[in-house]
């Protein structure tokens, strides 16, 4: 069986936006770009979110989505309240 990845880019703005979050909190990190992982051959595919790591949460974010998850795709939080999250979590 073949898996084909192919990376997903993240949109201008939601980047624009997590960065100016991390700048305001002093805080250093790498975004993760997601992919869009399929099986050809049949309708099987899967979009892995974008990822951002900060004291070992993982942060993951979808392409136009206002929800930001919190290290599994279970609990979620609204993009406005990620920097009081962060804040939070800082210690």
């Amino acid at each position: 069986m073949q898996i084909i990845k192919e990376r997903l880019d993240i949109d201008g703005v939601l980047e624009k936006r997590i960065k100016n979050v991390l700048k305001f909190l002093n805080i250093k990190s790498k975004i993760i770009k997601g992919n869009i992982i399929h099986i050809p051959k049949t309708n099987i595919a899967y979009i892995e979110p974008h990822k951002l790591e900060i004291n070992e949460i993982t942060y993951l974010f979808f392409n136009e989505c206002e929800s930001v998850y919190i290290n599994t795709l279970e609990k979620f939080i609204s993009f406005n309240d990620l920097e009081t999250h962060i804040k939070a979590k800082k210690d």
